[in-house]
């Protein structure tokens, strides 16, 4: 975002993320059955487009810090929107483990600041409209898409973002800032946030609620400010007590969360 504007930023890590698609379209137009195209549409807009815009206007306003607890609400939306809208069955063990997750990523993001309180918190409350989108989306893979190949599924969902994406980009000035050769940092991010960040992640986590469940998948989300701390480890930061408490509740939760009793 040093060289782009929140929209920019969107609409090449959509378009990059489409051309990445490119070498599976054909085979997925040709596997997948047409009335899944909706169900992929509403899973390509919920699960990437607008989380991908939310996040990146709020971090204009926002830290880390702030947008790391709040994507952590990403499993209990899912468990909210899955009982109330798809018939997930809810036990006190998943119910707690969700609790017990986001208390440990609360903790581990404490942990590391102390600027909360100067927080805009309108600019805040982006994130959580998008981990209600990413609750939604989750539920709606496993409950539509169960027995497609994620691959297809998501190289589709691409496809169908990344065109209107294209078109957009037209009305800005990025492409101008990428052929100009003077950003090629931020152009480098963006390309390796969209084929790992956004392809081949999708990818993984669509794959992973169809073996498991919505609620399971979704609680990854917790390990994301772990593996964050854990990166600042491995750069010469020290965890501090509090943030390995958290650490713990998170494995703690994550394993309430995806086990239950025979």
């Amino acid at each position: 975002m040093i060289a782009f504007s929140p929209i920019e930023v969107v609409l090449l890590r959509i378009t990059v993320s489409f051309v990445a698609a490119i070498p599976f379209l054909i085979k997925a137009v040709r596997v997948v059955p047409h009335e899944k195209y909706f169900t992929i549409l509403q899973i390509g807009v919920f699960g990437t487009a607008i989380p991908a815009l939310l996040f990146a206007i709020a971090m204009t306003k926002t830290g880390s810090a702030v947008n790391g607890i709040l994507n952590s609400l990403s499993p209990l939306w899912t468990l909210l929107i899955g009982y109330f809208l798809f018939n997930m069955v809810i036990t006190t063990r998943k119910v707690s483990g969700v609790l017990i997750g986001f208390g440990g990523a609360l903790l581990l993001v404490v942990g590391k600041t102390s600027n909360l309180a100067d927080t805009d918190w309108l600019y805040a409350s982006l994130p959580l409209a998008a981990t209600f989108c990413y609750g939604l989306s989750s539920n709606l893979t496993k409950q539509k898409l169960q027995n497609q190949n994620p691959l297809y599924t998501t190289s589709l969902a691409m496809a169908i973002i990344g065109i209107p994406a294209i078109i957009g980009l037209l009305f800005t000035n990025a492409p101008q800032i990428v052929l100009s050769g003077t950003a090629w940092i931020s152009v480098g991010s963006i390309v390796f946030l969209a084929v790992f960040g956004t392809f081949i992640a999708w990818m993984l986590f669509y794959r992973l609620v169809q073996r498991t469940d919505a609620l399971f998948a979704a609680s990854v989300t917790y390990l994301i400010p772990l593996v964050a701390i854990l990166w600042g480890l491995l750069d010469g930061e020290h965890l501090s007590p509090i943030q390995f408490g958290g650490m713990m509740l998170i494995l703690l939760g994550v394993y309430f969360t995806t086990t239950q009793k025979k």
